[in-house]
C-alpha cells in the first residue's frame, strides 16, 4: 500500500538552522470571540432592507410602478437610488473591519464580501443611471434631460461625476483588468469610489423624492451615512493613525533559506494589543520609497507582549525590499487579523497542510498545542531548497506526540499523480477523518487539499483556512 514515506524525505535531507529561543515574554493578552451570531446579521439585514423598501413604499413608489410608463421609471430611479447607496455603506462597514465582525467572519471572508457588494453597487448604480435618463427623458424630452443631468438642476452635475467615479472603480476592480495593474495603482483609484460618494450624497437629500420631503426619512439616511463614516475613522483610519503614531522597529534579521527571513518587531505599542497564533498583521515600512506600500504577513511565533516575528519569502520588488530592512528600521504594523487560531481545533488532533511560507503561522500555532492534538504536520515544498524551519517543525511535532511529513518535488516527478488524493492521505494519516485541518499555503495546495480531504471524510466544518492576502 502506497503511503506518504514513499513520498517524503529523509530528515537528513535538509538540514536549517535551528531558531534561536527568544528569552521568555508574556503572551500577548488572545482576543476575545465576538458576540455575534448568524441570527444577530440576519436580523439586521432583514430590518435594514425593510426600512429601505418602506421609505420608498410610503412615498407612493410601488403605487407608482403602475400608473405609466414616467412614473414607472421614476419610481425605479428612486429605489435604485435608494439601494444604491445603501449597498456602499455596508461595503463600507465591512473595509472599517470593525473588530466583531472580524473577529466573528475574518478579514479574507469580509473582503470578498465588499467586492460583491462593490460589484452590486456598481449594477445597481448602472440601473439607476439609466432609469434617471428614461425617466427624465420621457417627461422633458432628450436635449432638456442632457442638460438637467449635466447641471441645469442643482446637485446633478455633482452626482453625474460621481457616478462617473464610481463607474471607473467598477471598472478597475474587474479581475481580468485588476490582474493587470499593480496593487497600489489599484489601491488609489478604488479610494475614488469614496469621492464618487461623498459628492452624490447632495443629490440624495436634495432631490431624491423619498428623502427631501420627509424629516424622519432624510434623518434616517444622513444618520446612517454619519455613523458609516464615524465607524471608517474610529475602526478603520484610527487603527491606522495609532500603528504610525506608536511605530514598532525592526530588532533583527535572519536568513533562514536562500530568499526567506525572518524578521522581529520590537516596541511598547505590543504591550495593548491583542494576538493569538495562526494570526497575521499588515506590515508598513516607514522608510523612503515604501511607506505607501502594505503588506500582510503571517507571524511565524505566538505574539508576546515583546516581540512579533515573521517569515517573509522574497516573491518580488516588494517583498524583496521588506527582506532588505535593517535593524533599527520603523514599521508600522496593523493587527493582528485572522479566525484561524488554535481555537478553530476544538480540543481535535490535528493536521496541518502546509505550502511555501504557510509555514509561519504553523510554526507559532504549534507553539500554543497541547500533547492530546498528536499534530501531524504535511509540508509540501517544490524543491528541497524552499523548506523553511524544517528542524523547528519537526521538533515542535514530535514534543507533542506528532510528526512531520515532507513532500517534495514538482508534481510530475512525484510517486503519485495526486498527492492529496484520499487515498494517499488515508495511507499516510488513518485517522485523518476524525482530525481537524488547517490549511496554510497558495490557492492551488488549498483547492487540491481540501478535494482529497472531502474525499477522505473530513467534514467541511473541520476544514480551516484564512487568506491574508487579496
Amino acid at each position: 500500500m502506497l503511503t506518504m514515506d514513499d513520498i517524503t524525505l529523509d530528515d537528513d535531507v535538509v538540514s536549517s538552522d535551528r531558531t534561536i529561543p527568544a528569552p521568555p515574554a508574556s503572551p500577548m493578552r488572545r482576543p476575545r470571540p465576538s458576540r455575534l451570531t448568524d441570527n444577530d446579521i440576519a436580523a439586521a439585514l432583514a430590518a435594514y432592507v425593510l426600512v429601505i423598501t418602506g421609505i420608498w413604499s410610503v412615498h407612493g413608489g410601488l403605487a407608482d410602478l403602475g400608473a405609466g410608463w414616467a412614473s414607472a421609471w421614476t419610481s425605479i430611479t428612486a429605489l435604485s437610488g435608494l439601494y444604491t447607496s445603501a449597498v456602499a455603506l455596508m461595503a463600507l462597514v465591512l473595509v472599517a473591519r470593525p473588530k466583531s465582525l472580524e473577529r466573528r467572519f475574518g478579514l479574507d471572508r469580509m473582503f470578498v464580501w465588499h467586492r460583491v457588494l462593490g460589484d452590486s453597487m456598481g449594477l445597481l448604480l448602472g440601473l439607476h443611471v439609466f432609469a434617471a435618463v428614461v425617466a427624465w427623458t420621457a417627461d422633458s424630452g432628450v436635449k432638456n434631460a442632457l442638460i438637467d443631468l449635466t447641471g441645469g438642476t442643482p446637485y446633478m452635475a455633482l452626482a453625474t461625476v460621481g457616478a462617473a467615479l464610481i463607474g471607473v472603480v467598477t471598472i478597475t476592480s474587474l479581475k481580468s483588468i485588476r490582474q493587470k495593474l499593480a496593487y497600489e495603482t489599484w489601491y488609489f483609484v478604488h479610494m475614488l469610489a469614496y469621492a464618487g460618494m461623498a459628492i452624490s450624497f447632495g443629490h440624495e437629500i436634495y432631490l431624491g423624492s423619498d428623502l427631501a420631503n420627509d424629516t424622519v426619512a432624510r434623518w434616517f439616511w444622513v444618520g446612517a451615512h454619519a455613523m458609516v463614516v464615524a465607524l471608517l475613522i474610529v475602526s478603520r483610519w484610527g487603527r491606522t493613525a495609532v500603528a504610525f503614531v506608536r511605530p514598532l522597529r525592526v530588532s533583527s534579521i535572519r536568513h533562514v533559506n536562500h530568499d526567506t527571513v525572518d524578521i522581529v518587531v520590537t516596541g511598547r505599542g505590543l504591550r495593548a494589543r491583542e494576538g493569538d497564533a495562526g494570526q497575521f498583521c499588515f506590515v508598513r515600512p516607514l522608510a523612503s520609497g515604501l511607506w505607501w506600500q502594505s503588506h500582510p504577513f503571517s507571524m511565524s511565533a505566538a505574539p508576546t507582549v515583546g516581540r512579533i516575528r515573521f517569515t517573509i519569502k522574497d516573491r518580488g520588488d516588494a517583498t524583496r525590499s521588506i527582506t532588505a530592512l535593517k535593524p533599527g528600521t520603523r514599521v508600522m504594523v496593523e493587527g493582528p487579523f485572522g479566525v484561524v487560531t488554535p481555537d478553530v481545533l476544538d480540543g481535535a488532533k490535528a493536521l496541518f497542510v502546509v505550502g511555501g511560507v504557510g509555514v509561519a503561522p504553523v510554526l507559532a500555532m504549534l507553539e500554543r498545542l497541547g500533547p492530546d492534538h498528536e499534530p501531524v504536520v504535511l509540508y509540501r515544498a517544490h524543491s528541497e531548497k524552499d523548506l523553511v524551519h524544517l528542524d523547528d517543525l519537526r521538533a515542535a511535532a514530535e514534543r507533542l506526540g506528532g510528526r512531520l511529513l515532507t513532500l517534495v518535488g514538482p508534481t510530475a516527478k512525484l510517486a503519485v499523480s495526486d498527492p492529496f488524493s484520499a487515498r494517499v492521505l488515508s495511507a499516510a494519516i488513518p485517522d485523518v477523518a476524525d482530525r481537524a485541518v488547517v490549511m496554510c499555503g497558495p490557492d492551488r495546495l488549498l483547492h487540491a487539499a481540501r478535494a482529497g480531504l472531502r474525499a477522505a471524510g473530513v467534514p467541511k466544518s473541520r476544514i480551516h483556512s484564512e487568506h491574508s492576502w487579496w
